[in-house]
């Protein structure tokens, strides 16, 4: 059974992918809605900034799990070599796919937002209003969320 956060990550994952189409399918006149006006993007950019820190949070806190679940598998002392190895390396690939995952949702929801806006230079830096936002929760989740550490 899929832990609360894994799903999380899924939904992660999915909002990205949505927000990367619906980004791509406006920039090229495929509008979902009507264009918004420029001053929109003011309150947008704590608000994708808010979601950006949530979501290096949440990363955190899967890669988390993530090391936990790792450390369950290398102690067994029953496995190979082999078998320890293929853990970390199974590891490692989860905890990018989370980072990736919890990253890319606001970044790209920032990126259909740029589109759906009218033009501007606050409208063009929302992705980047996400992107500062993970880069300063994941400064502040490193601190408050330890990963275990190796037994």
């Amino acid at each position: 059974m899929k832990s609360r956060l894994a799903r999380l990550q899924t939904a992660a994952a999915w909002a990205a992918a949505g927000g990367g189409l619906l980004g791509f399918a406006t920039s090229i006149g495929l509008r979902v809605l009507p264009l918004g006006p420029p001053w929109l993007a003011w309150p947008l950019h704590p608000l994708l900034a808010l979601l950006g820190a949530a979501g290096a949070l949440a990363a955190a806190l899967r890669g988390r799990e993530i090391d936990r679940w790792r450390w369950e598998m290398v102690a067994d002392p029953m496995i190979t070599k082999g078998e320890r190895e293929e853990a970390h390396k199974e590891a490692e690939r989860q905890r990018r796919h989370a980072s990736t995952a919890f990253l890319a949702a606001p970044v790209f929801a920032g990126y259909w937002l740029v589109y759906q806006l009218a033009g501007g230079l606050a409208t063009w830096l929302l992705p980047a209003a996400a992107l500062a936002g993970y880069a300063v929760g994941f400064l502040a989740a490193s601190r408050w969320v330890r990963g275990e550490s190796e037994p």
